[in-house]
């Protein structure tokens, strides 16, 4: 046992002059070890979609947050959290919520500009709720039932950099794939299948050395 603290002490020694040395010599060099750096942002999105009525379109409002934490500097790995709404579904007197959770990979220019251009391929899930889902689309025609699907989101935006910490998110557009339940049980011929339009803006917060 003490053979094994001893050696364990001797190897954590050796690590720690190791480390020292390592960065002494990048200093020496001039060169900056690796930094990471997290983002927060916290905004307004307007989704344009297509109801699993009849197709017609729905414009839902709501927030999205996420988070991603750069490896390097243009390259992240992010999770996003979305809840959009709309009170009245193309004049049918049924409310609609929907709720997101999605991640994946980001990469950003981020130079001496103050414009921040990035993109983003995201995976995940979505939960449908609201009356148009827990009610009966009409007579003798069922409730859906509040469900989970698939989402799929892919786009970019552009931030503009106040300073190092806080940029103003000017404007971020995504393709916002949606496979939530179409209703074909209760005689509706519509695919599962929602194609929208995500429009967001918001503030972005950086914690993090560049």
């Amino acid at each position: 046992m003490r053979g094994s603290l001893r050696f364990l002490t001797f190897s954590m020694a050796l690590f720690t002059v190791g480390t020292e040395n390592n960065a002494r010599a990048q200093a020496i060099a001039g060169v900056r070890p690796p930094q990471a750096q997290v983002e927060i942002s916290a905004g307004y999105s307007y989704l344009r979609s297509n109801t699993v009525m009849n197709g017609a379109s729905v414009n839902p409002n709501g927030a999205s947050f996420s988070a991603t934490y750069y490896v390097k500097n243009w390259l992240g790995l992010g999770g996003e959290l979305g809840v959009y709404r709309q009170g009245d579904v193309a004049a049918s007197g049924f409310s609609l919520t929907v709720s997101s959770y999605q991640a994946g990979p980001r990469v950003r220019l981020r130079g001496h500009s103050h414009l921040i251009p990035f993109g983003q391929v995201l995976l995940g899930a979505g939960h449908a709720s609201g009356t148009l889902y827990t009610r009966p689309l009409g007579i003798g025609v069922p409730a859906l039932g509040t469900n989970n699907g698939f989402l799929f989101t892919a786009g970019g935006g552009a931030d503009w950099r106040l300073n190092p910490r806080i940029a103003i998110r000017l404007i971020q557009a995504d393709y916002w794939h949606s496979q939530f339940l179409n209703g074909n049980g209760n005689g509706n011929g519509n695919g599962n299948r929602q194609d929208n339009l995500r429009l967001s803006t918001g503030i972005v917060f950086t914690f993090g050395t560049d």
